[in-house]
């Protein structure tokens, strides 16, 4: 059982994960992974596509540091895995709170 506010801000940030990939990932397949156990729940967004240099500058990333804040706003962890050609990888990490 997690709480509503662990609730919400998982369901946000699979959803700008999940937009993420279908305007920009040009992915072929998308998985999304929930997991947890007595303290935590850790939700993952992967896809196939074009992937990005996660520490690059680009303008905007509004999306990027809204799913980061939420899950440090709750006690936990935001970590991107991508590189250009390797897809993404968006994984949080919340505690059931």
């Amino acid at each position: 059982m997690v709480s509503p506010q662990v609730e919400e801000a998982l369901y946000r940030i699979a959803l700008e994960a999940l937009g993420n990939a279908a305007r920009h990932a040009e992915a072929s397949q998308v998985t999304v992974r929930l997991a947890g156990d007595a303290g935590h729940v850790v939700l993952e967004v992967v896809d196939d596509g074009v992937g990005f240099a996660p520490d690059a500058a680009f303008p905007g990333r509004l999306g990027v540091r809204s799913m980061r804040e939420r899950a440090v706003l709750l006690g936990g962890t935001l970590d991107i895995r991508s590189a250009p050609g390797a897809g993404t990888v968006v994984r949080a990490a919340l505690p059931t709170g």
